[in-house]
């Protein structure tokens, strides 16, 4: 998350913000839901394990995560609008609020970076491999308040992470994949559909679980009312990120 840690990103229903160690205890709320821990393929951790996640995360070089707000909600509650530019925050800077983001939660998506691929292909010429280098991003989404599924925000927030990750770090289309349990058909209709249209790739029917890609020639989507990766301001060590206090 270091990779994202001063960044967010505002959609036309959605603010993605990093993932801070006040979002925790309500995070853990969710992941207690059997449904959820079904759905995500998750074990069940205490509060302090949560925590230290968390941490980890923060900490960590190759995955990221946002916590997903509803953006009126946010708003609402902060009782201003969140700045949709650099520039609207260089001239007006942006006070996060944990008591509004946290009325504002209704998920997350998370990417984790696979770097030092290898592709191979065949060279028509003179029948030699060709070797390519690059990196995969694979994607998770969870909408984890009820009022707010079967809206399209899923499909948005995955819209939100694929953007960022084209414009901060240079993904691809074909470098983007999702794992989806057999079981989780909202994840699948989410992830083929509109909006996103990833094709079956690989299915490991030992694991129940069918790997999705985002088709090469396909252009990055671009979410409604996509505002692009803004910038937090750095803090000293003593704050948690973005003019919150520890």
């Amino acid at each position: 998350m270091r990779l994202n840690e001063f960044s967010y990103c505002v959609s036309q229903s959605l603010v993605l913000v990093p993932y801070e160690a006040y979002h925790v205890t309500r995070y853990h709320q969710w992941m207690l839901q059997p449904d959820i821990l079904e759905a995500t393929a998750s074990e069940p951790l205490s509060l302090e394990e949560e925590f230290e996640m968390q941490r980890s995360w923060r900490n960590s070089d190759d995955k990221l995560t946002f916590i997903v707000l509803h953006r009126d909600t946010l708003e609402s509650a902060m009782g201003s609008k969140v700045p949709a530019s650099n520039k609207e925050s260089a001239s007006l800077p942006w006070q996060r609020q944990p008591a509004a983001e946290l009325a504002a939660m209704i998920g997350d998506v998370n990417s984790f970076l696979i770097p030092n691929i290898s592709a191979t292909e065949e060279d028509n010429q003179d029948n030699e491999e060709v070797v390519s280098e690059g990196r995969e991003f694979e994607l998770e989404v969870m909408i984890a308040e009820p009022a707010y599924r079967g809206r399209g925000l899923g499909r948005e927030a995955v819209q939100c992470l694929i953007a960022y990750l084209s414009e901060a770090l240079g993904a691809q289309p074909g470098q983007l994949l999702a794992k989806i349990g057999d079981d989780n058909l909202a994840s699948q209709r989410l992830f083929t559909g509109p909006g996103l249209r990833f094709q079956l790739a690989d299915r490991q029917p030992v694991f129940r679980q069918a790997t999705y890609r985002s088709p090469r020639e396909a252009a990055p989507p671009t979410p409604p009312g996509w505002a692009g990766v803004l910038t937090c301001s750095r803090l000293p060590a003593a704050a948690t990120g973005c003019g919150l206090s520890a």
